[in-house]
């Protein structure tokens, strides 16, 4: 299914505290869908003690949530991760859709995500700038990246 904003879309963006039960079980079982289950990543550093730092962001699709990632607001730069879109929507525009709304909630300030390097091009499109060399995080290949400032 490709990305249509006349859909049923609604967007999100929530500090940790604001989060109900039913927002949070979802963030963390879309995050498990696509990065524990799809990725193979263990879910110990999925799940890393970290996301009440964080504002989170959720594309809804009706009742659904079909993308999400988290945004450390209190840092300078502010770091974006666990940029995540359900499988079965992958490569149908949503992944662009969610990141300009987050790229919208967190204006021009000054950002850096740690992306997939397979990855490198599309955030390259929507404005972020690769820094460095690649490295790995459980065992993937990243870069990172900075937008902003």
């Amino acid at each position: 299914m490709t990305a249509n904003p006349s859909e049923d879309v609604r967007f999100e963006y929530m500090r940790y505290e604001e989060l109900d039960l039913r927002r949070l079980h979802d963030v963390f079982w879309l995050r498990n869908v696509v990065f524990v289950v799809g990725q193979k990543i263990t879910s110990e550093p999925e799940i890393d003690g970290r996301d009440p730092e964080c504002s989170h962001a959720m594309l809804w699709l009706g009742e659904r949530l079909i993308g999400t990632a988290r945004v450390f607001d209190a840092e300078d730069p502010r770091v974006i991760g666990r940029v995540a879109v359900h499988p079965d929507l992958q490569r149908g525009g949503w992944g662009t859709m969610l990141m300009e709304r987050v790229q919208d909630a967190i204006g021009d300030a000054r950002a850096e995500l740690h992306a997939q390097a397979h990855l490198e091009a599309w955030y390259a499109r929507l404005g972020w700038v690769r820094v460095g060399e690649i490295f790995y995080e459980a065992e993937i290949p990243h870069v990172m990246m900075v937008r902003g400032g």
